[in-house]
């Protein structure tokens, strides 16, 4: 009786310490996957930062810049206003000013179809296609490492 009251107590230690490691292995990879998948956004990230600095015919860095100041720009309307229809106004004239971006940018897409008419030449894409399938293979990473 004594020997299986102590065989059942090393089954149970045993059993007990195994559910710990296993849940501290489940732990560990669970926060490697989150790592992984940070990662893989990060990545994404950067990339799409590249790309558009790429069709802005800019480097990463003079784009970052550019960024930074419209950025600045707005913070600094924002903070200027004094009550909530300056700040309203403000965000309305921000997004005036980011969808006649949008228009230009479209009309001069449409505008390239004439542009041989004008004798000037097609504006070529600046992403290089290399730069896209490392876009696709990194979003494709984030799914496997997210999904």
């Amino acid at each position: 009786m004594r020997g299986q009251l102590i065989g059942t107590a090393i089954t149970l230690a045993v059993m007990g310490i195994t559910a710990h490691v296993f849940m501290d292995w489940r732990a560990g990879e669970s926060e490697r996957r989150d790592a992984a998948c940070k990662a893989a956004h990060q990545h994404v990230e950067s990339l799409e930062v590249r790309a558009r600095a790429m069709a802005a015919g800019l480097s990463v860095e003079a784009y970052a810049e550019a960024e930074n100041a419209d950025v600045g720009k707005l913070v600094r309307a924002l903070d200027s206003a004094n009550n909530v229809a300056e700040v309203e106004a403000v965000i309305d004239a921000h997004a005036a000013e980011l969808k006649a971006q949008d228009a230009a940018a479209d009309a001069q897409l449409k505008n390239q179809g004439s542009q041989l008419f004008l004798e000037q030449k097609l504006i070529k894409q600046r992403i290089t296609t290399d730069i896209k399938q490392e876009i696709e293979r990194a979003a494709k990473a984030v799914t496997d490492a997210c999904g």
